[in-house]
């Protein structure tokens, strides 16, 4: 467990703006199950993004355990332009849209630097997601910030994962 931040009154009253969201509060979304994952993402249009949807999506549809985690993804695009991706890369998902980068700040999510995509893993990922099928497209909002994963049990932060590269990709817990 790497618990970077810490989550203050002030960050769970924030108003949020998203999809398929039992509450408009960021403190109502991670109090509203037993256990809660906010991934935060990159831009929606990076290949490194959609590969992680798509590895999330299968590696949820493998999840046998209780409780089994709410799922809410957090990206720096619209609510318009997170339906239409959430559409092709994982129907029905709950997202919150922050293109003001507001839960990146506050979250204290990293930022990639140009050399960040010269590192070997994020070269290694960038060539299997291609075989995948996956492309990048055009930047739609902010191209530096990295993904980050934070595992909240009972409105708790239990455990993170914050992305140093655009391909460094997490080891999720199975169990809390």
């Amino acid at each position: 467990m790497g618990s970077a931040v810490s989550v203050s009154p002030r960050l769970l009253e924030m108003p949020i703006e998203g999809v398929r969201l039992p509450s408009t509060t960021l403190g109502g979304v991670i109090q509203s199950a037993p256990l809660v994952w906010l991934q935060f993402l990159r831009h929606l249009g990076c290949i490194y993004c959609k590969g992680l949807v798509e590895d999330i999506r299968a590696f949820m549809g493998q999840w046998r355990e209780e409780p089994v985690p709410f799922l809410v993804f957090v990206h720096p695009n619209t609510v318009a332009e997170g339906e239409k991706f959430f559409e092709r890369y994982y129907p029905g998902a709950a997202h919150i849209a922050d293109p003001a980068l507001k839960l990146y700040q506050a979250f204290r999510v990293r930022r990639a630097r140009p050399w960040h995509f010269l590192d070997l893993g994020s070269v290694q990922r960038f060539w299997e997601l291609l075989r995948r099928g996956h492309r990048n497209d055009r930047p739609a909002a902010d191209p530096w910030v990295l993904h980050a994963t934070l595992l909240f049990y009972h409105g708790n932060l239990i455990w993170t994962h914050y992305a140093k590269t655009p391909g460094d990709i997490p080891r999720w817990p199975r169990k809390v």
